[in-house]
C-alpha cells in the first residue's frame, strides 16, 4: 500500500491556499500514481491528504483477491483516521462501496469523484446499478462535464462538476528533441485515442517531431513495425522527463474519439501555458474556447490542425494565459460550492484570513 499524505507538504502557492477547504477529510483512490493524478490535485488543491490504497500487480487474474486486500486496508485506514468527509475516486466502483460503509457507521459524509469511464465505459457498465446507489447517497459525485451531471440528475443524485484543476506543475528537466517544430502527443494507447490516423499524418510530415507518451506494454498490438522516423514512442515517463517533455514541445496533442469524455492532458497543457490540438467534441469546444485547436479524428482532420498549430502557435500561447485566468476564477467558485455542501455536515467554520472576501 503506498500512502501519501499531501496536507503534509509545504509547496501550496498563494493561490491554493486561497482555496483550500478547511474540513477534517480524506481522499481516498484505489489506484497508482499513474492514474491518479486527477485526485491528487484535487487533495493539493484543497489542502487534505490523499490515501492511496492500492497493492498487487493490475492483472485480471489477481483483481478479486486486490480488491479484497484494498477493502480491508481501505477500512483500517479510514477508521484509524476517522476523517468526517471522504473523497473517493471512481473506479474501481469497490473503493466507494467501503467508503460508503464507513461513512454509514461513523455518520461521515461522501463525495464521490466519478471519471469518465465510470458513468461511460462498457468496462464499468455492470457497475452502473451500485453506482447509482452509492451515488444517491453520498453528499455529492464529482464529475468533469454537465452530460455526466444530468446522468446522475436522472438518477436523484446530487453533483457537481469540476472540470479543471488549477495546478502548478513540475519544471521538468528539458527533453531533447530533435525537429524545427514539435507536438507532443499525451497517451495511454486507450481504445479511444485515434493513434493509426496520427501514426499516419506523421508518415506525411517528416519535418515535424511526434512525441507520443504512454506505457509500450498497452500499445504494442497498435504499433506498426516500421513506424516513421520522426514519430517518437517515449513509453511512460516519469514526472520530470514528462512535463519536461510538454515544456519544450511547441504543442500538446490530445484526442478521443469518445464524445463527453475530458482529456486530462489537455488540462495539463493549460497549466503548463502550451496550445493545444484536441478533438473536435463539444465538451471540449467548451473547456478549450482558448488556445486550442480542434480537430476532427481523421488523418486529414489531424493533419490540418498540426500545419494550422505550426503557423498560429505562438498566438495561441497568449490565449492560454487567459484561459489559466478563466479556470482560476472557476475554481474559486466551486470550493464556495463545496464548502456549502459539506462545513455544515464537519460542524467546522473555515477561516476567514486577508485573503478571503468576505
Amino acid at each position: 500500500m503506498q500512502t501519501v499524505a499531501l496536507k503534509d507538504q509545504n509547496s501550496l502557492s498563494e493561490h491554493a491556499q486561497e482555496s483550500s477547504l478547511a474540513l477534517p477529510a480524506m481522499f481516498l483512490a484505489w489506484s497508482p500514481p499513474s492514474h491518479t493524478r486527477r485526485s491528487e490535485l484535487v487533495a493539493r488543491r484543497l489542502d487534505i491528504p490523499l490515501r492511496r490504497v492500492h497493492v498487487l500487480k493490475k492483472k485480471p487474474y489477481l483483481a478479486p483477491l486486490r480488491y479484497a486486500i484494498q477493502a480491508l486496508l481501505t477500512l483500517i485506514v479510514l477508521f484509524h483516521e476517522r476523517p468526517k468527509v471522504v473523497l473517493v475516486q471512481n473506479p474501481p466502483i469497490f473503493a466507494p462501496l467501503f467508503a460508503w460503509i464507513y461513512c454509514a457507521l461513523t455518520r461521515s459524509s461522501l463525495v464521490i469523484d466519478s471519471h469518465t469511464d465510470a458513468l461511460q465505459s462498457s468496462a464499468w457498465e455492470w457497475s452502473l446499478p451500485l453506482h447509482r446507489f452509492l451515488s444517491r447517497r453520498a453528499k455529492a459525485t464529482l464529475v468533469t462535464n454537465a452530460h455526466l451531471a444530468q446522468i446522475l440528475q436522472g438518477w436523484g443524485a446530487k453533483s457537481q462538476i469540476i472540470m479543471d484543476v488549477p495546478s502548478e506543475l513540475p519544471a521538468g528537466k528539458p527533453y531533447p528533441l530533435e525537429h524545427p517544430f514539435n507536438i507532443a502527443m499525451v497517451s495511454s494507447y486507450a481504445p479511444d485515442e485515434p493513434l493509426g490516423e496520427v501514426i499516419q499524418v506523421a508518415g506525411s510530415l517528416p519535418d515535424i517531431g511526434f512525441y507520443v507518451t504512454g506505457d509500450l506494454r498497452w500499445g504494442s498490438k497498435r504499433l506498426p513495425a516500421d513506424p516513421p522516423s520522426n514519430l517518437h514512442l517515449t513509453g511512460f515517463l516519469p514526472d520530470d522527463e514528462y512535463y519536461g517533455l510538454l515544456r519544450s514541445v511547441h504543442a500538446v496533442m490530445a484526442l478521443t474519439t469518445e464524445d463527453h469524455t475530458m482529456q486530462r492532458g489537455a488540462c495539463e497543457a493549460v497549466w503548463l501555458g502550451q496550445p493545444i490540438i484536441t478533438s473536435h467534441w463539444p465538451v471540449l469546444r467548451r473547456s478549450f474556447h482558448k488556445g486550442a485547436i480542434h480537430v476532427d479524428n481523421t488523418a486529414e482532420g489531424i493533419r490540418a490542425g498540426i500545419l494550422h498549430m505550426r503557423a498560429v502557435h505562438e498566438h495561441l500561447t497568449g490565449e492560454v494565459q487567459l484561459l489559466q485566468e478563466e479556470r482560476r476564477r472557476q475554481w474559486q467558485a466551486i470550493v464556495t460550492q463545496l464548502e456549502a455542501l459539506l462545513l455544515p455536515v464537519s460542524g467546522e467554520h473555515r477561516t476567514t484570513d486577508a485573503g478571503d472576501t468576505a
